[in-house]
């Protein structure tokens, strides 16, 4: 980062030299803000609020308090959710109070309207935009000239709005992924003793259409997204809750029970399986795949049902990874066989082995 001018420096420079050193340092603030650790939460933390966040996060980690929503998150993990968020937001007020102070003293720079001052700047932005060309899209040099971008861009809306008496500062994004957020507000459940007293509650399946077997009572979702379902439930003890990578749907495997649910409407909308025993997402949440009890796997995009495959395995799968549009792993074979690499085509769902480990 570019150490700040003094101010008798600045004084003793010319226009020109002031004006870029200043932008110079606006855009050290800019490279600073996007530096701030990411975090799934977006909510901006006051410094009470940071404070706040820090204790539960000492109580998380000494084991003195659990997360609500365990589907979501560990103790370790929310803990580390809690502190990662507070350093973020003291970045990110410290690189709001710096860009207000520094454009406001580039704005007073630039209404000087002199000429030797903007044929700087010119130069400047024109070398910029060469080094972002020279070495590509992804580049530190092209994130720096994006930078200049966006500050001429401020720098317009600032002019349009010179006559106000406070200038409002960037505020950047407070996760990489703000959908990360809602996806966690969305999907966030709590196992149920009993039904809520005055709440309505949602049968999965109806009444009288399921197999009569015990059933759980699981809140899913946050605040207004909030809602109460009575599910039936399967024959393995794992339990999970996850948006769909279309964004229109939940995946809900109550003890193993497997069903697709309306996001809006939270209805059934089809069942699938009685044996899940564990739901799997990538990152970006694209791809959904679901293991049927160790032996074989049913995949979901965007689009809806990918595929499902025949019994691949006697009971277990290992090592799971998804790279180059195909999911690899360790499938195990019959009593005494050990396990198999295995493979499955994404876009076809064909499967292949491999040797055997």
């Amino acid at each position: 980062m570019r150490a700040r001018v003094p101010s008798t420096v600045m004084k003793n420079s010319t226009a020109s030299e002031r004006a870029l050193t200043l932008v110079h340092e606006v855009l050290d603030v800019l490279q600073r803000a996007e530096r701030a650790p990411d975090s799934p939460m977006n909510t901006f933390l006051t410094g009470e609020m940071r404070r706040k966040y820090r204790r539960a996060a000492r109580r998380l980690r000494r084991h003195e308090s659990q997360p609500r929503y365990r589907n979501l998150h560990s103790a370790e993990e929310l803990a580390e959710i809690y502190e990662r968020t507070a350093r973020r937001d003291e970045m990110i007020e410290q690189a709001l109070r710096d860009f207000q102070r520094l454009t406001l003293a580039l704005g007073r720079v630039l209404e000087e309207n002199d000429a030797e001052v903007k044929n700087a700047i010119g130069t400047f932005i024109d070398e910029a935009e060469r080094l972002a060309k020279e070495h590509g899209p992804g580049s530190e040099a092209a994130r720096q000239y994006w930078r200049l971008q966006w500050l001429g861009w401020f720098g317009q809306q600032w002019h349009a709005r010179r006559r106000r008496p406070r200038l409002p500062g960037p505020m950047p994004p407070l996760s990489m992924d703000p959908s990360i957020e809602v996806r966690n507000y969305l999907t966030a459940a709590e196992i149920l003793d009993s039904p809520p007293p005055g709440e309505s509650v949602i049968a999965i399946p109806p009444e009288g259409s399921g197999s009569g077997r015990e059933r759980a009572y699981i809140r899913i979702g946050l605040g207004k997204a909030s809602w109460v379902g009575s599910f039936e439930i399967g024959h393995t003890k794992i339990g999970s809750i996850s948006l769909m990578p279309d964004n229109k749907h939940l995946f809900v495997s109550a003890k193993g029970a497997g069903y697709i649910i309306d996001l809006k409407t939270h209805t059934l909308v089809e069942q699938i399986g009685t044996h899940v025993t564990f739901v799997w997402t990538d990152a970006p949440n694209t791809l959904l795949t679901v293991n049927h009890n160790g032996m074989s796997l049913e995949s979901f995009d965007k689009n809806g049902r990918l595929w499902k495959t025949d019994t691949i395995s006697s009971g277990g799968f290992r090592e799971m990874s998804l790279e180059d549009g195909i999911i690899a792993g360790e499938a195990r074979q019959g009593p005494g066989e050990g396990w198999v690499r295995f493979s499955v085509e994404l876009a076809t769902g064909e499967v292949r082995f491999g040797e055997a480990v």
